[in-house]
């Protein structure tokens, strides 16, 4: 056999071999990449391919199943593995055992996949699923309901009102009954507690009976509603004799009931809070407790999502059922799809936050990360507001009470189909959903598909419980035409396999535009560390930090994807709290808030803990790729930034950012240069009067240099102007700019500015596509040049692409991959100059962005394009 890969995104495997015929046969055509496919090999019985979709993908082999050109089609795959980012797994090696595959990617990640687990994570065959038929002596009985107690043990409902267990531990499994109830003909709603000592049972007449399989205490029945009850819940609490339970019943009443079986004799029962719904149509169909800070959270069908405080939770019993209303009520929060889960984060023992993370699940697909802070332990609050029912908060990022703070932390969609729950263990978090036909488990950290499980699609009743984050020991159960089916796993997943995954952490998949160095605690006697934040092509914005102690260097804190096209520029600005602008093609400006968090004590071996919250977008004028940015802090108290943009259809534009209300205002626009702009940059220096002065410095495509000087207009619109009433309409036009020249013969892709000698003087260094580097000297008082602009023709052998100053010193870097040094040399009247100081050889292809820092006594100089390349050095 033979096998080939091509653009037109097909497998050919081809035989070599006569039929009795004598002609050679049809090739095996077999579709599924959604990009092209740069390589594919034989593994036994198996085909593994490598893609530009980023996939590396495990086939049954057509020709041994005997598959032609005729089926094709329909040759399985076995798994997809997509751990990669941005563009293109390169490369692949299989193990000698063929035991596992090894792949690389554009990213400059190396992962590791398991070939000997595919087995057991694809399920195809119904053969693999154990149909568990009722004992001979229930022929009258079907299953009605089911529930998992444990990964071996199953609670059964049937419609007889009939409880039985069975228990998979034994060999054959075993059946045994341990309740009936003949409220429970027909109708059965059964919850299990995640330790599985407690079942509680709902009828349709409004009852609850809580039990336990082992009998280890009195059953309890309680009527608590007057109609059925078509949803329950139980919470867990610190003492392992309590249980939290909330019934929701078809008349809208929702009630928090505690059963407490410290005395198996005498198990007691007591109903504590009523959940008042909104006005507006809610079915909570999940919820997530903690009980320490008494706060109950809770999803709907509706996709609203609640936060109830619930006082007095850890008190005795009381005497009359307590009315609670949300406090926060969220509209909308997976579009018009279903809350499918919540899941807390449990705390750790280096945690000492009283942050409460959490994730949602929903039916579009995606997850949300929150973070809820209570400030009621952390400051006395009187009269607390609450929400009225009814009113709902619509905010994108933060929604905030008197006493609770929620913040929208990240999102994102992993599938086409539905998110139907999450499990949070071993420090992963697994996303349990349905995707044609299919169940399937997706570890959320690691990127890819853990398990699939052919059932037939979503079912109305289906369970899944693990041990581990590995899925070593794991069930999956289904109820399918009144037949409980179950799929159990018991034992290694990789036998003879690997702890981790990844041997290699990812960077970014395409080319990197920006980087930018960030200081974050300028006033921590703690030694500062070392974080910068990349964007590329790839769309995903990283947030790292350097750590000469960890292989690579470098350790990824953040990885966001929210951007849709590619990133092009980064700036930072600290002003109430410290903000990251990003901006790129389509006309995408965001802004971002980083919270960050050093170990106590601080400690260089230990990264830091990084938020960065999706904190505001600004609004759309034209679709034009924004070139560039930078950022100006105009009042640090006040929260308000100043954000210099040049686009690619030659227009400026300079947009307010409000801290306190989290909006962006357009303040300035206008166009003076013919061409695309490329580069924006900005100085303050005094006036006469000893003011700030804030210059504005653009370059083109035409080659020119342009300086602006709006200060006073500037100024008066921001105090006199009310700016958010209309965030597209100017209040300031540019006309003119006080100076220009003409720095280079085509695009000037590299500038910065800086003062020189003093305040009434500028530098300017430049860096073009006619591969020149250039310095001009500048007076502010009047503009006028000094001298003539000093001109390197051949700076590089190519497009100069990075330029920095830091004090008379100058670093540029070309896609040459050459970074030099020049240092600046004075020559009064005719201006400057730049001397060769040294130059080095980068391993970097396509070095597109630079920055560098002091740190430490030294100069770090970061040069990224496809990959990333960090030297020091003194000046």
């Amino acid at each position: 056999m033979l096998v080939s890969v091509s653009d037109d995104r097909t497998i050919r495997v081809w035989p070599l071999k006569e039929d009795s015929t004598g002609r050679i046969p049809n090739p095996c055509i077999i579709f599924g990449h959604t990009a092209r496919v740069w390589d594919c090999q034989f593994v036994d019985e198996y085909l593994v391919s490598i893609s530009e979709d980023l996939t590396c993908r495990v086939w049954k082999n057509g020709l041994l199943t005997g598959k032609d050109e005729e089926n094709a089609s329909d040759v399985d795959c076995l798994a997809c593995w997509e751990g990669h980012v941005g563009k293109n797994v390169w490369s692949c090696a299989i193990s000698p055992e063929h035991k596992m595959v090894a792949t690389g990617g554009q990213d400059s990640g190396i992962r590791l996949w398991s070939l000997v687990s595919i087995k057991k994570n694809k399920i195809e065959s119904e053969d693999d699923l154990a149909c568990l038929a009722l004992p001979p002596q229930f022929t009258d009985d079907y299953v009605r309901n089911f529930v998992l107690a444990s990964d071996k043990k199953a609670i059964v409902a049937t419609n007889n009102g009939h409880f039985l267990q069975f228990d998979a531990s034994t060999e054959p499994g075993t059946w045994k009954s341990v309740h009936s109830d003949q409220d429970y003909r027909g109708y059965a709603m059964l919850q299990a507690s995640s330790c599985g000592r407690l079942v509680v049972a709902g009828s349709m007449g409004g009852h609850l009976l809580m039990f336990n399989t082992d009998r280890s205490f009195e059953p309890v029945k309680v009527a608590v509603h007057q109609q059925k009850i078509f949803e329950m819940f139980i919470e867990a609490s610190t003492d392992k004799n309590v249980f939290y339970i909330i019934s929701h019943a078809y008349n809208g009443k929702v009630y928090m009931h505690r059963l407490n079986i410290r005395a198996p004799s005498e198990p007691t029962f007591e109903t504590l809070y009523q959940l008042e719904l909104p006005i507006e149509r809610t079915t909570i169909v999940c919820t997530a407790l903690t009980e320490q800070q008494g706060l109950l959270i809770c999803g709907s069908r509706e996709s609203a999502l609640l936060i109830y405080r619930l006082p007095g939770l850890g008190n005795p019993s009381k005497e009359e059922i307590m009315p609670v209303i949300p406090l926060i009520q969220l509209r909308r929060t997976h579009g018009r799809q279903c809350v499918s889960s919540v899941v807390i984060k449990p705390k750790d023992l280096t945690d000492s936050s009283e942050d409460i993370l959490f994730w949602t699940t929903g039916r579009d697909g995606g997850y949300i990360q929150y973070r809820l802070r209570n400030l009621l332990e952390k400051e006395t609050i009187i009269n607390t507001e609450e929400t009225q029912l009814g009113i709902a908060s619509r905010g994108d990022t933060i929604t905030e009470t008197k006493d609770l703070v929620l913040e929208k932390v990240y999102r994102n969609r992993v599938t086409k189909g539905w998110l139907e729950g999450a499990i949070f263990v071993d420090g992963q978090l697994l996303l349990l959903g349905f995707y044609r036909k299919r169940f399937f488990v997706y570890n959320e950290q690691k990127n890819f598909e853990m398990m699939s499980v052919a059932c037939g699609g979503a079912h109305r009743r289906w369970q899944f419980i693990t041990r581990d984050a590995k899925l070593n020991t794991a069930t999956f159960a289904f109820i399918r035409k009144e037949v409980l089916y179950s799929y159990f796993r018991d034992g290694s997943s990789i036998s003879g396999g690997f702890n981790e995954s990844i041997l290699l952490d990812n960077y970014h998949g395409r080319d990197v535009r920006a980087i930018r160095y960030m200081k974050l605690f300028p006033d921590s006697p703690a030694p500062e560390p070392l974080l910068f934040a990349t964007g590329g092509e790839d769309t995903i914005l990283r947030l790292q930090q350097y750590m000469p102690s960890s292989d690579s260097k470098f350790v990824t804190l953040a990885t966001i994807r929210k951007h849709t096209s590619a990133i092009k520029s980064i700036e930072w600005s600290k002003g109430i709290s410290t903000l990251l602008f990003t901006s790129g093609a389509h006309e995408e400006l965001r802004c971002w808030k980083i919270e960050a968090k050093q170990a106590t004590p601080p400690n260089s071996m230990i990264p830091l803990s990084v938020h960065c919250l999706e904190w505001a977008t600004c609004p759309f004028t034209s679709e034009t790729r924004i070139m560039d940015i930078t950022v100006v802090l105009v009042d640090a108290a006040r929260g308000l930034h100043l954000v210099g943009a040049v686009y690619s259809d030659s227009m400026i534009r300079i947009w307010l950012f409000n801290e306190t209300t989290r909006k962006f205002s357009l303040v300035v626009d206008g166009t003076w240069h013919a061409k695309c702009i490329l580069q924006i940059e900005h100085i303050i220096i005094p006036d006469e009067q000893g003011r700030d002065r804030l210059l504005f410095f653009t370059s083109a495509t035409d080659g020119r240099v342009a300086c602006w000087d709006i200060s006073e207009s500037l100024y008066d619109a921001l105090n006199h102007v009310d700016l958010e009433v209309d965030p597209t309409k100017p209040a300031v036009k540019l006309t003119e700019p006080v100076f220009y020249y003409s720095a280079h013969m085509s695009g000037v892709n590299a500038l910065q500015v800086t003062t020189y000698k003093d305040s009434k003087h500028l530098l300017f260094i430049t860096g073009g596509e006619d591969n020149a580097v250039a310095a001009a000297v500048v007076n502010t008082c009047p503009f006028e040049a000094v001298g003539k602009p000093f001109i390197i023709p051949n700076g590089h052998a190519s497009s100069v692409t990075g330029v920095n100053i830091i004090g008379k010193t100058v670093f540029t870097v070309s896609t040459d991959q050459r970074l030099n040094r020049w240092e600046i040399a004075d020559h009064g009247k005719d201006g400057a100059s730049l001397d060769m100081a040294d130059a080095i050889y980068v391993d970097v292809p396509d070095p597109s962005a630079m920055d560098l820092v002091q740190y430490n006594g030294q100069i770090h100089i970061a040069v990224t394009g496809i990959g990333l390349e960090s030297v020091k050095t003194t000046l």
